[in-house]
C-alpha cells in the first residue's frame, strides 16, 4: 500500500465549545468513538459552507487506504481507524495525524477469518475504535480486542473474545464498536457465557460479566429508563435491556428472514425506542416503563416499511432521518412517535449520516456525498458530489470544520468550512 499523501492545506479545526441545541449534541472538538461524542452522530460545529464547488468541497488531504469499513475517531490531535492488509490475514489499527494524514502508527497483528464466516462484503474490520484518557481501544474482525497506547501504538493489555470467552463468531465479521461507561469499557460478547463484559480500562481485567445472551451487529447504547441507566442490546431476534451489572432487565421481538440486526437503537422523549431492523422485519416503536424494579415493555406501533439494514439513522426532535428499503432505498423522515413516513427523496441508496450546524450531510453507498436541510415536512439538498467509490458503507466523521471520509481504496479530508 503506497503511503503518499497529497496535502491540499492543513485545516483550521475547531476549538473546544460546549452548546446544547435542540437536536445536536453537546460536546467539544473531538469524535472519539463510534457516533462522535453522544454516540448519536450529532456534533456541534462552526457554520458550514451553504454550497460547495462543482468539484465538491475542498480536500485538505487524500491518500491510499487498506479496506475496511471501522469508521474513523479523532482526540488528543490523532485520527484512528482500522483496516485490512493486502494479504488479508491482518488487521491494522492505524493513527494518523489529522492535519495531513500522514502515518503516526500501526498496529498490526494476524487475525484469520474462522471457518464458515461469510466474506461475501470482505473481512472488515467493521467496529470502530474508542479514544479515551491516552488510550484507544479497537476490535477487529475475528474479535480480538486491543487497548493500545494513543501516543505511541504500544499494546497495554489484549483479549481475544471468541478464544478467552467463546464470544459468537459473527457471519459478517464483529461489528460492535466499544463504549466507555462509568470508567469501564463495555462490549457485547454474545454466546451462551455472557452477553456484555464491563473491563477495566486500565489493565483490561473484566469487572462483570453479564448474563448469557445472543448478540447480533448492532453496537449498545445507553439510555435512561424513570432515573434508570440500562444499556440496549440487539441480538439475533431481539432488542434487549441490560443493566449497568450485565443483567437481563427485559427483551422485545425484533426479527427478520435472516436475523442480522445492524442498527442502532434511538431513544426519546416519552420513553419511546426505536428499533429497526431489515425486510420483513421493519421497525417498531416500544415504550418502557419502570415498575418497583421491573421494566414494562408496550409496543406503541411498527412498520413494516421502514426497513433499515447496516446504516444509521439520526433521530432530530421526534423524527427519524434515514435510509428505508431494500434493493431501492428513499431517504426519508419519519415521526417516531406513530410510525408515519412524511416523505422520501429518491437518488440516495443505503446513506450513513451526521448532523451538524441544522444540516444532514450523509454518504451514500454509491459514493454520493450529499449536504441538505432536512425537516419533518421538507428535504431541500444545499450540496451534492460524487466523492467515493461502491461500496461506501462507513459514516462520515466531522471535527470542526473538517469532514473525514473512507472508502475501501483510500481515505481523506475535506474543508466543509463556510
Amino acid at each position: 500500500m503506497l503511503q503518499t499523501v497529497h496535502v491540499v492545506r492543513v485545516p483550521l479545526l475547531a476549538l473546544a465549545v460546549t452548546l446544547l441545541t435542540q437536536g445536536c449534541a453537546t460536546t467539544g472538538k473531538d469524535w472519539p468513538q463510534w457516533g462522535g461524542p453522544d454516540r448519536n452522530f450529532k456534533v456541534f460545529a462552526p457554520a458550514l459552507a451553504d454550497q460547495w464547488p462543482e468539484e465538491g468541497p475542498p480536500k485538505v488531504w487524500e491518500r491510499e487506504f487498506g479496506k475496511g469499513y471501522s469508521a474513523i475517531t479523532v482526540a488528543n490531535n490523532t485520527l484512528v481507524t482500522m483496516h485490512r492488509n493486502e494479504a488479508g490475514d491482518e488487521d491494522v489499527v492505524a493513527a494518523l495525524d489529522p492535519a495531513d494524514g500522514s502515518t503516526k502508527w500501526e498496529h498490526r497483528y494476524a487475525a484469520p477469518v474462522y471457518e464458515g464466516q461469510d466474506l461475501r462484503f470482505g473481512k472488515g474490520p467493521n467496529a470502530s475504535p474508542l479514544i479515551a484518557n491516552g488510550k484507544v481501544y479497537t476490535i477487529g474482525f475475528t474479535g480480538i480486542m486491543h487497548c493500545l497506547d494513543l501516543a505511541t501504538g504500544n499494546v497495554v493489555w489484549m483479549h481475544d473474545l471468541t478464544k478467552e470467552y467463546n464470544a459468537k463468531v459473527h457471519d459478517f465479521g464483529y461489528s460492535i464498536s466499544p463504549m466507555m461507561y462509568d470508567g469501564k469499557i463495555i462490549t457485547a460478547v454474545g454466546g451462551d457465557m455472557y452477553g456484555l463484559i464491563a473491563f477495566n480500562a486500565t489493565n483490561g481485567t473484566p469487572m462483570w460479566m453479564g448474563d448469557a445472551m445472543d448478540v447480533s451487529y448492532a453496537s449498545p447504547v445507553v439510555i435512561n429508563v424513570d432515573g434508570q441507566d440500562q444499556f440496549v442490546v440487539m441480538s439475533s431476534d431481539e432488542v434487549i435491556g441490560v443493566s449497568t451489572e450485565g443483567k437481563k432487565l427485559w427483551s422485545h421481538p425484533c426479527v427478520n428472514q435472516y436475523k442480522n440486526n445492524a442498527t442502532d437503537p434511538l431513544w426519546f422523549e416519552g420513553n419511546l425506542l426505536w428499533a429497526a431492523t431489515q425486510l420483513d422485519g421493519g421497525t417498531r416503536c416500544i415504550r418502557l416503563t419502570r415498575s418497583g424494579e421491573e421494566t414494562q415493555v408496550e409496543e406503541v406501533w411498527t412498520n413494516d416499511k421502514i426497513k433499515i439494514f447496516h446504516w444509521n439513522a439520526i433521530p432530530i426532535g421526534n423524527h427519524v432521518y434515514a435510509s428505508i428499503g431494500s434493493n431501492t432505498t428513499f431517504f426519508s423522515a419519519i415521526n417516531a412517535e406513530t410510525g408515519e413516513i412524511k416523505w422520501q427523496e429518491r437518488g440516495y441508496h443505503k446513506a450513513n449520516s451526521i448532523y451538524a450546524d441544522g444540516k444532514i450531510i450523509f454518504l451514500d453507498e454509491n459514493g454520493k456525498l450529499v449536504m441538505a436541510r432536512v425537516t419533518p415536512e421538507s428535504f431541500e439538498k444545499l450540496a451534492e458530489t460524487q466523492l467515493t467509490e461502491k461500496a461506501s458503507w462507513t459514516v462520515p466523521t466531522l471535527v470542526g470544520d473538517t469532514l473525514f471520509v473512507r472508502d475501501n481504496a483510500k481515505i481523506m479530508a475535506l474543508d466543509l468550512g463556510a
